[in-house]
């Protein structure tokens, strides 16, 4: 099978997946929300919803779906969202009862989960130009109070991390609140762009400035790196956001520093061939997902904390960095179709494997912002029409404007 073949069915697969793995019984509260992952069918995930609305616009253009059922879909999701979901000040639980929509257990109002499901609402809005949708979406928009999380320390801006109102809740370590804060280089760029149009433009612009840029070396270049070195956080906004077309106020190019951080994590894993098996010049990528030991966190140098590789692989890493090091990309999903047919299934490629463990392991499960990040991207290095969606949006566009981004000369 050729790569183009191969990829159009990985993006028809991961649509099925989120036919299969949402609530599509209209009769239910939690209509259109999409699972958090396979192992446990009735938790869902606010993020994962978000790309799950993206997936629509992609399953809509490509003729996955008829163009009415992907808009009655979203239509319902949104109304789901806007009326059901539980949110604190516009921000969304992290995780729900996949059938009621109610929360799940004592989990935070978390601000990246309710970006990327908002990342999802704006794409919505603008490829469909349905009214009702783009009425949804104003409302769901208007409603997240940003001010609530902005707080100053040491003359720097920042937005909190999460907020929990509940002791013993999640993440919480003592008293209930605010929890942490986004002072790094992470995957909660989107964030700036989606507060910007709601708050003061000064404000939105310290808060933009406000994370660190701290920086490693790869091969002598200056990386803008992530404290755990994690692939996918220099994927998430990127899966939206076209960077290859637009430059931040400082003209710093966050498309190629994905790129760089990207062919570093590959130098890693070959770093590390000798020690784990699974690593060679056609299997690399470190990231987060499933493991042999659970839901794993990883990453590689250039990072603030010491990476420490363990062996697993993160497919769908390695297929989200198609945009940026395609060549690589490509070799390694043909590979793995060709030689380890165990990382394939229904819905495309699974989430990970380990062929350093015995015996080696190839994970039966899949993750909705995984297999999310995957399917955008490889749409995005088919067509570009999610980040032709997203970025030209009126909604990105002033928020660009009041930030100072521009379009490469």
């Amino acid at each position: 099978m050729d790569a183009q073949a191969l990829l159009l069915r990985e993006l028809q697969g991961s649509v099925d997946f989120f036919l299969q793995y949402s609530n599509l019984d209209a009769t239910s509260r939690g209509y259109g929300l999409t699972v958090d992952a396979t192992k446990d069918l009735r938790i869902a995930s606010i993020a994962a919803t978000g790309f799950t609305l993206s997936g629509w616009v992609i399953a809509a253009e490509r003729g996955f779906i008829p163009r009415q059922q992907a808009l009655d879909i979203t239509r319902g999701t949104l109304r789901t969202l806007l009326h059901h979901v539980p949110h604190h000040r516009g921000f969304f639980a992290h995780f729900l009862n996949m059938t009621d929509a109610a929360r799940w257990g004592k989990c935070e109002y978390s601000t990246i989960d309710t970006a990327l499901c908002l990342n999802g609402v704006i794409t919505a809005a603008a490829y469909f130009q349905d009214a009702e949708i783009q009425e949804l979406a104003q409302a769901l928009l208007e409603r997240v109070d940003w001010n609530f999380l902005v707080f100053e320390r040491d003359g720097v801006t920042l937005f909190r991390m999460a907020y929990n109102p509940d002791r013993g809740g999640d993440y919480v370590h003592g008293d209930p609140g605010f929890i942490a804060q986004w002072d790094m280089a992470a995957e909660q760029k989107m964030m700036y762009l989606q507060a910007a149009g709601h708050i003061d433009p000064d404000l939105a612009r310290r808060l933009y400035h406000g994370f660190r840029r701290d920086t490693g070396k790869f091969e002598g270049q200056d990386v803008i790196i992530n404290p755990g070195g994690n692939l996918f956080a220099y994927q998430f906004s990127e899966a939206w956001l076209d960077t290859a077309r637009y430059l931040d106020p400082d003209g710093i190019d966050w498309f190629n520093n994905t790129r760089l951080a990207t062919l570093a994590d590959r130098a890693f894993c070959l770093e590390h061939a000798a020690e784990f098996k699974t690593y060679h010049e056609n299997s690399w990528g470190i990231s987060a997902g499933d493991s042999p030991w659970g839901y794993d966190v990883s990453g590689a140098p250039p990072a603030l904390d010491t990476p420490k590789p363990n062996g697993t692989v993160s497919i769908y890493g390695a297929i989200s960095s198609l945009p940026f090091v395609p060549d690589l990309a490509l070799a390694m999903i043909d590979y793995l179709y060709r030689e380890h047919p165990q990382t394939w299934g229904p819905y495309g490629f699974y989430d990970s494997y380990n062929l350093a463990v015995d015996p080696p392991w190839y994970s039966s499960a899949l993750y909705g912002i995984d297999k999310g990040c995957s399917m955008l991207m490889v749409e995005n290095y088919l067509s570009g029409l999610i980040w032709r969606t997203y970025t030209e949006s009126p909604y990105l566009q002033n928020a660009l404007k009041i930030l100072g981004f521009y379009k490469r000369q």
